[in-house]
């Protein structure tokens, strides 16, 4: 037996009822339930709606559809740093290895500019801040499209290249300013570590970008 549209709309408000706030989440939570409504109700058609709502619901368990946000939600991050950590990979094959050395290099030769080491590599820090920007930009403007959001842009870590990186290198690099004031060669593996965070907020930008381009088409958005 076929829910009426009326009927699918009283479980899409039941499903959000449980604070489902994610968009992609609310259309498969309602079309799990709808299709296990209907294939109770066609087993016994003398259940009333509320009564086959209940053994649909009783099929997720108790607290089943926040536990299933839970679990989509670790799913999504898993997801998000296999991809990211496989195209950061890729920068650091042949050919594209070249581009990230010679970022290095420029770094390294402009560290010649600087009396004090310690500071280049803060200033270099507060540039992979700046660089991140767009990154944050992009993740905060899509938080909502079209008024509905979506677990897979918030399942983004961003806080990674924005925060770790720097931070890091710059208590590091504080630690050890004696030594790097004393030999040149240890701001290298600092430029380094930047490259990487540098490589992340690019990666970042872009595995965002394509999520969100995914979603307005998956679901008709603008």
């Amino acid at each position: 037996m076929k829910l009426t549209t009326e009927q699918i709309e009283y479980v899409s408000n039941y499903v959000k009822s449980f604070d489902i706030k994610w968009y992609e989440l609310q259309v498969e939570l309602t079309d799990h339930m709808v299709n296990s409504m209907e294939e109770i109700w066609e087993k016994d058609p003398k259940l009333t709606f509320h009564q086959v709502k209940q053994y649909a619901e009783n099929h997720f368990g108790r607290n089943g559809f926040k536990a299933i946000e839970k679990e989509r939600m670790a799913i999504l991050r898993k997801e998000y740093n296999r991809s990211q950590r496989k195209m950061i990979a890729e920068y650091l094959k042949f050919p594209k290895i070249f581009g990230s050395i010679l970022l290095g290099f420029l770094a390294y030769q402009v560290s010649f500019y600087f009396d004090k080491p310690h500071e280049f590599i803060v200033r270099l820090n507060m540039l992979l801040m700046a660089l991140s920007i767009p990154f944050i930009y992009s993740w905060i403007k899509n938080q909502k499209i079209n008024g509905k959001r979506f677990l897979a842009i918030n399942g983004q870590n961003f806080y990674i290249s924005v925060i770790v990186f720097p931070q890091f290198g710059t208590n590091l690099s504080e630690i050890f300013k004696e030594e790097i004031q004393r030999n040149h060669l240890l701001v290298i593996p600092f430029i380094c570590f930047w490259v990487l965070g540098v490589l992340f907020s690019i990666t970042g930008l872009y595995i965002n970008t394509k999520i969100v381009a995914k979603i307005k088409k998956q679901y008709q958005l603008n």
